[in-house]
């Protein structure tokens, strides 16, 4: 009979000479030194013509680039009766584009699961995102650092639920005599820098060594150790160029004496003995892009005091005077933050000391024991989900049309109205719904990546590039024989042309596509700081999907937190104890101000977008919901402050901006009632309105065009259809187990 408390880890596993290998096995010691009925199962992933003896605990062996693996690797999970498993997560370890084919393990694998994402990128290209988006549906994900999980919220629209924050384990290092330990190296009584790693260029070990002759000036018993092989993908494609350059540079500095290179894969024992042996570990990456760093926290918990660059983990790792901080490559400011610890021996021996306290929940043993609480919690969610499985539901969420979208989309663009579900032609096109079209077409292509949706997305991109003049404005309408009619820009038409065109940079999988957006995209920039309260929300919806893609692009950054803090002006102005909005009346669209600052304080982290924002949208909801139903403001008459509010004419675009809001709150303040909010006020779509009465129309694929006063109006022209999908795929990007949440979020009191 089977273990009953087998857990599976899938990863790579020594001997393979990699850090997640280590990470993998470190974790199974972990998990069985805190709880010693554990028995871990191991998937080992092996590299390509490569061949180990693993241990006896390894009992099925994946190779990388054998798709069959994967699958068959999930079954053999699946019979061994194994609770949970821990897989370990590296793009470059598995197979397929950009390891696709461990979705095949996940997607065959009939048990719980938790992926550790080793690596978060900021700007992960459209295959990558969807690759961690697929991931969260069928795992719980797990980062390492708290910039890691903002990171999947923003970039990755993660909702946060589906992410754990667990550290990166250390071993658990006994205080040794340091005299001793450096003896052993060679430099007794000397001081000792440090830095280990696989070496690479982005290490900036250059920077350590160009600090070396101010320092060896003061200090002439100083010592830097680089302590690391090559990283093999390095060692391919360029040999031992850039060790060779390090050496070069030391030479040609006068301090190659006081530089060692020790080009070694050094076990666990050997690390810690160098660790512990060093007065400063040095962490001098190139790049702010690190979310977790084993290294850092390998040092910390040495009790080495640690110097770094400000990369995203070290920041976080390193505050409150756990360690010092300075700038990317700046090897003067390298040399004056290292020379004042050694100056100062009772500070060196402080920040040591945090860093050692704080990482005292670091241990292997600390880090096993969360990971079997997570894997715990999966047990009981899955137990859940089996009983609701097996209880009556309520009706699932629509499937995902395009019918109508396509009978209203010709060579030209989507045209503006219809007279029931047959295109009004004579309507002509405009700005306003190519750039919301061409945003669902977007998300469509992303979610099917058919020829159709790749159609629509050329389709309304081109409509816009016609549209856009040579400054850089946008012509609104067109008519139907494809004549811009002149004086019909708008700021609502300018706010939307721009979030459709950074949507395009940030999810078009077509090179062409997204510089074209991107050029478009930065010439309408220009007239961004004339618009009204909406124009300026869309615009920022434009620049926050423009930062997932380009977080590079400083202008966009300043402009986006510049457009945030007017509008947030703009509410301290206006707003009051029983009126808290930005202007002295409701009308349309409303939710999209709330949403605009949501995803500015994604993106920015300021805390005025985000109070704002809620404050806000509780207003909104405060108004708009009775009896746990959508109730807009219609658009008879709008509500202006102290006077009635209108009911006739309840618009799709004001409940759409609704679910996008409280989505986005969710991925913000993790408050349940916000999902509860987002599903309630899809259902409005669905008859949980007013009337009773359903607005999509489940035959045709269209959205009727609004609720009248005592019927639903029964044309469905394009800003009302566009507005359903667009509703419609902010909850299928829930689904699976995200949408499970909503549901649940309904179900509590």
């Amino acid at each position: 009979m089977d273990d009953p408390g087998r857990v599976g880890l899938l990863g790579t596993y020594p001997p393979r000479r990699c850090g997640i290998a280590t990470f993998t096995r470190d974790l199974g010691v972990g998990m069985t030194a805190a709880d010693q009925t554990i028995k871990p199962l191991v998937v080992a992933v092996t590299d390509e013509g490569s061949k180990y003896e693993y241990a006896p605990e390894v009992e099925y062996e994946i190779r990388q680039g054998t798709k069959s693996n994967y699958a068959r690797a999930a079954e053999l999970v699946n019979y061994k009766a194994v609770r949970w498993v821990s897989l370990q997560h590296e793009y470059g370890i598995f197979g397929g584009d950009d390891g696709a084919y461990i979705l095949d393990f996940l997607a065959a694998l009939r048990l719980p699961a938790a992926v550790t994402l080793h690596t978060v990128l900021d700007n992960p290209s459209p295959s990558q995102r969807t690759i961690v988006q697929k991931m969260a549906k069928a795992a719980v994900l797990v980062v390492m650092s708290q910039v890691a999980a903002d990171l999947l919220a923003a970039a990755y629209e993660l909702p946060i639920s589906r992410v754990e924050i667990i550290p990166h384990g250390i071993p658990d290092m006994s205080p040794r005599d340091q005299s001793t330990l450096k003896a052993g190296f060679g430099v007794a009584r000397q001081r000792m820098l440090l830095t280990f790693g696989l070496l690479g260029p982005n290490k900036g070990i250059e920077t350590v060594i160009r600090a070396l002759p101010a320092l060896v000036a003061t200090y002439p018993d100083l010592v830097y150790f680089v302590v690391g092989a090559t990283h093999p993908a390095v060692l391919r494609q360029h040999g031992e160029a850039y060790r060779t350059s390090l050496e070069w540079l030391a030479e040609q500095l006068g301090v190659r004496e006081h530089v060692v290179f020790r080009d070694q894969y050094v076990t666990t024992p050997e690390l810690c003995s160098y660790l512990q042996a060093a007065d400063i570990f040095v962490s001098p990456y190139l790049n702010e892009a690190q979310v977790t760093s084993g290294a850092l926290s390998y040092a910390m918990g040495a009790g080495a005091a640690v110097v770094s660059t400000p990369y995203w983990h070290a920041k976080e790792l390193l505050a409150d005077g756990r360690g010092r901080l300075f700038p990317f490559g700046d090897s003067v400011a390298l040399a004056n933050t290292v020379g004042a610890l050694f100056h100062d021996p009772a500070e060196l021996a402080r920040v040591r000391q945090r860093g050692y306290q704080h990482t005292r929940a670091f241990t292997w043993s600390e880090v096993g024991r969360q990971y079997l609480r997570l894997g715990e919690m999966l047990e009981r969610s899955r137990t859940r989900a089996q009983r609701r499985r097996e209880e009556p539901r309520a009706s699932g969420l629509p499937e995902l049309r395009l019918d109508h979208l396509l009978r209203l989309t010709d060579d030209t663009g989507i045209v503006q109205h219809a007279t029931f579900s047959v295109p009004a032609r004579a309507s002509g096109y405009c700005v306003d719904d190519n750039a919301r079209a061409l945003i669902v077409a977007l998300h469509a292509d992303s979610l099917s990546g058919s020829a159709e949706t790749k159609r629509l997305v050329v389709t309304y991109l081109a409509f816009l590039h016609a549209a856009q003049t040579a400054e850089g404005r946008f012509r609104n309408v067109m008519s139907y024989a494809r004549t811009f009619v002149d004086g019909t820009e708008s700021d609502d038409c300018t706010g939307r042309a721009l979030w459709a065109l950074g949507t395009t940079a940030r999810l078009s999988s077509d090179d062409g596509q997204r510089m074209l957006a991107r050029q478009m995209f930065e010439r309408g920039l220009a007239f961004a700081t004339e618009l009204g309260p909406r124009g300026t929300a869309l615009t920022m919806l434009g620049l926050t999907a423009f930062l997932a893609r380009y977080p590079e692009v400083a202008p966009a950054a300043e402009l986006l937190a510049r457009l945030a803090g007017r509008l947030c002006r703009q509410y301290r102005q206006e707003a009051t104890a029983d009126w808290r909005w930005f202007e002295s009346g409701l009308t349309y669209d409303n939710a999209l101000l709330p949403l605009a600052l949501w995803r500015a304080h994604a993106v920015t982290h300021d805390p005025e977008s985000r109070d704002v924002a809620r404050e806000s949208l509780d207003f909104l909801e405060a108004c708009c919901f009775a009896n746990e139903r959508l109730v807009l403001v219609g658009n008879s008459g709008w509500h202006v402050r102290g006077g009635p509010r209108a009911a006739a004419d309840e618009q799709p675009t004001d409940a759409a901006a609704f679910v996008l809001a409280f989505r986005s709150g969710y991925l913000v303040t993790r408050d349940d009632r916000y999902l509860r909010r987002m599903r309630q006020a899809f259902s409005w779509f669905l008859g949980a309105n007013r009337l009773e009465a359903p607005v999509y129309d489940s035959a045709t694929a269209g959205c009727r065009d609004g609720l009248g006063e005592r019927a639903a109006n029964l044309n469905q022209g394009a800003e009302s259809t566009i507005s359903f999908l667009l509703s419609l795929i902010d909850m299928l990007e829930l689904a699976g187990d995200g949408l499970e949440s909503v549901q649940e979020a309904e179900s509590r009191p």
